[in-house]
């Protein structure tokens, strides 16, 4: 059997949106085999009887052996493709041409492309708020780029934020080139093993892809907590790529929960037509700010002071 394409899912209690996942990766029109593989960390709700009932391969280890780098790496150990794409539990591949579109990304030679990440929609249950967030962030964007370092001296001599926006990759769903994970494989990670793995290949002279032509249908209505957790896990984990701190003092931060408060409430009330999902948006606006804002603040504050402080369930 020849593989060119394996695909990588971890799971654990992926739930009932897991079918429609592997249901649209196996109604893709792709002519090669397909190589499909599950590491499982602990699923207890039938997430294993649908991998099962889609053929795919399983792997399984202990819940607390769990790691976002080292897992994929388990895991892309034992896959057979030369090009390996990595996706989440909840990533709905959107039409059948999704998988030729991010495999054919690889076939330019003269560009060294080491991986691709693709363009992420919300699905229809997302509140305006998330559907704005998502098409304003990085994987939201309608055009195909390239993202590469020419002089590692020019890269140092950049902004943080630059940095980061040229470093962007996305295990939402990637695909990355086998022999280049051989050479640069992830590194052990609570957060943010992607980028981090992004940084490292374009500092090797390799070349990352944005295709929007490739996208998966992804989003989450998040609660404070959530939000919180995440924003503070991801930016540690800037401020340790790239001494990124969005914002950098109190002042800033009490600034940034006005501003966006007084911005997302004009948001909803001009957007939103529903009367009852109007109401509730309005009194989530300003929690969702505060958690937002001071997950960014004291991420990368924590991190700038080697403040070790662990976020679970992220």
């Amino acid at each position: 059997m020849v593989v060119k394409v394996s695909i990588l899912i971890p799971t654990k209690n992926a739930g009932s949106l897991f079918e429609n996942v592997l249901n649209s990766i196996r109604n893709q029109e792709h002519e090669e085999v397909v190589d499909l593989l599950i590491v499982d960390s602990g699923s207890n709700d039938g997430t294993l009887d649908i991998a099962r009932k889609y053929n795919a391969r399983i792997l399984q280890i202990p819940t607390n052996e769990f790691d976002h780098g080292l897992t994929r790496n388990y895991g892309i150990q034992n896959c057979y493709g030369e090009i390996i794409v990595l996706m989440t539990q909840d990533a709905v591949p959107q039409g059948k041409c999704w998988l030729k579109n991010i495999v054919d990304t690889f076939s330019e030679e003269r560009i060294k492309i080491a991986g691709v990440y693709v363009k992420q929609i919300p699905r229809e249950d997302a509140d305006i708020l998330t559907k704005r967030n998502l098409r304003h962030y990085l994987t939201g964007r309608d055009s195909f780029s390239l993202s590469g370092i020419k002089c590692l001296n020019e890269f140092a001599d950049l902004t943080p934020e630059k940095k980061y926006h040229l470093c962007i990759f996305d295990n939402v769903c990637s695909a990355i080139r086998r022999r280049v994970w051989e050479q640069i494989p992830f590194r052990q990670n609570d957060f943010g093993e992607d980028i981090d793995w992004a940084k490292r290949v374009l500092e090797a002279g390799w070349v990352i892809a944005y295709q929007p032509k490739a996208a998966v249908i992804h989003s989450h209505n998040r609660s404070f907590v959530y939000e919180y957790r995440r924003t503070y896990m991801c930016h540690r984990k800037l401020y340790e790529l790239f001494q990124l701190e969005t914002i950098p003092s109190l002042l800033q931060l009490l600034r940034s929960i006005i501003v966006g408060t007084i911005g997302g409430l004009r948001y909803v009330l001009l957007n939103e037509p529903n009367v009852k999902k109007k109401v509730k948006l309005i009194l989530k606006v300003p929690f969702l700010m505060i958690a937002s804002n001071l997950g960014q603040y004291r991420g990368a504050r924590d991190e700038k002071h080697s403040v070790g402080v662990k976020v679970k369930g992220v």
